[in-house]
C-alpha cells in the first residue's frame, strides 16, 4: 500500500483471481477489469503497449489466469479499453511526433494548439489518437480482437466513447462481432439522452449516467422525491429500444462515492441499491460500494478524483450485513423479473 493516492498501491490480477471466490459469492457474474494494459500512471488510461498485460499487475499469465478463474465460475471478464488516446510515451506516438515523414504521422493530429498536437481534454501526456484514418481504426479493431481470440476476453467498457464518436463504433463493433459473436461491448458516453440513442445498433448498450445522476439525486442529496426519480426513470427507458442496454449504476471511479455523498447513510445506499437491482437493464456495481467503502476528501479537493479510488477493505472492515443486503438482492434479481418495466 502507499500513502499517495496518485501513487501504486501494489494490487495485482493475481490478487483478483484469489479473489475470485469473493466475487461468486456476491452473485456477479461478470468483472470489469480497470486499465490492465502498459501504462506510467496509476490510473492505466494512457497505454505505452495494447498487446500486453502491464508487469506489476502480473503482466499476461496473471490475466490468463483471472480469465481461468472466472470462467470457471461462469463469470464473465470485461477490460476496460481506450480507444481515443494513449499515453505521449507510446513509441508509435514518439516516433510520429519526432519524424514529420514517420509511417505513423497521420495516427494522430499534429496542429497549431498549446502542444502541437490534439489532446483528451487537453492533457499533454494523453494524445488523441485519429481514427478517422482507415489504417489507424484498422489497427484499433484488431487489437481488440486480439484479446478476444487469444486471452478469451468477453468484451469491451469503451472509455470515452463519445470520442471517436458513433460511426467508428459500428466498425470495431462489427469487427468484435466477427470474432466472438457473444461479445458485450459498452460505452462511457456522458452525454445527455438524445446524443446517447445516436449509438443505438452501433454498440451493445452504454452506462446510464442519466440513470445514475437521478438515483444519486434522490438518495443520496434527496433533492428528488421516490415519485420523482420513479417517473424519470419510466420516460427515460421508454426513451430507448429495448434491446439496448443501459446499465446502472450509483457510483464508479470518476465521482465521489454515493456514501460520501449520502453522508454515510446506509439506509439510503439500501434504498438506491434496491431500486438498482429491480430495474430491467444490467446493474453495476462498483467495487467496495457493496461493503460499506466511503472516501473522507470529495473529487474537488487538491487529491482529485483518487479519492474514490482507495484500496478495498477486507476482513473486519468490511460492512458484512450491508454485504449480506447486497447479496439478498441479487440472490432476488436473479429469481424475480424486474418490477418496473418501460413505457
Amino acid at each position: 500500500q502507499t500513502s499517495d493516492l496518485r501513487g501504486f498501491f501494489g494490487g495485482t490480477l493475481w490478487g483478483v483471481a484469489e479473489k475470485m471466490d469473493y466475487i461468486a459469492g456476491l452473485g456477479a457474474d461478470c468483472i470489469w477489469l480497470s486499465p490492465i494494459f502498459p501504462s506510467p500512471t496509476a490510473h492505466g488510461y494512457d497505454a505505452t503497449d495494447y498487446e500486453h498485460v502491464e508487469a506489476r499487475l502480473g503482466g499476461d499469465e496473471a490475466l490468463r489466469e483471472v480469465v481461468s478463474q472466472a470462467h470457471g465460475r461462469g463469470i464473465r471478464v470485461i477490460l476496460d479499453f481506450v480507444c481515443n488516446h494513449l499515453s505521449n510515451q507510446h513509441p508509435l506516438f514518439i516516433d510520429a511526433l519526432n519524424n514529420p515523414s514517420s509511417p505513423y504521422r497521420q495516427w494522430f493530429t499534429f496542429d497549431e494548439s498549446r502542444f502541437g498536437y490534439r489532446t483528451y481534454f487537453g492533457v499533454k501526456s494523453m494524445p488523441e489518437i485519429n481514427l478517422s484514418n482507415p489504417e489507424t481504426r484498422l489497427w484499433m479493431i484488431d487489437l481488440a480482437r486480439y484479446w478476444l481470440r487469444e486471452f478469451d476476453i468477453d468484451g469491451f467498457r469503451l472509455d470515452h466513447g463519445n470520442g471517436p464518436g458513433p460511426g467508428f463504433w459500428t466498425d470495431f463493433w462489427a469487427g468484435c462481432k466477427a470474432e466472438k459473436a457473444d461479445v458485450f461491448c459498452f460505452g462511457e458516453m456522458v452525454v445527455p439522452p438524445h446524443e446517447l440513442k445516436t449509438y443505438i445498433g452501433r454498440l451493445d448498450g452504454a452506462l446510464d449516467f442519466n440513470l445514475a445522476e437521478a438515483l444519486r439525486r434522490t438518495y443520496a442529496y434527496t433533492a428528488w422525491s421516490e415519485a420523482e426519480c420513479q417517473r424519470f426513470i419510466r420516460q427515460h427507458l421508454a426513451y430507448f429500444a429495448e434491446d439496448f442496454l443501459l446499465l446502472s449504476f450509483l457510483d464508479n471511479h470518476d465521482m465521489d462515492r454515493f456514501l460520501f455523498i449520502a453522508k454515510d447513510n446506509k439506509d439510503a445506499l439500501k434504498q438506491a441499491a434496491a431500486l438498482q437491482m429491480r430495474l430491467p437493464h444490467l446493474p453495476v456495481i462498483y467495487y467496495g460500494t457493496e461493503v460499506g467503502m466511503s472516501q473522507t476528501l470529495s473529487k474537488s479537493s487538491e487529491i482529485g478524483l483518487e479519492v474514490s479510488r482507495m484500496a478495498m477493505p477486507w476482513g473486519a472492515e468490511q460492512d458484512g450485513e450491508l454485504l449480506r443486503y447486497y447479496q439478498d438482492l441479487i440472490r432476488q434479481r436473479k429469481q424475480e423479473k424486474p418490477w418496473l418495466t418501460k413505457g
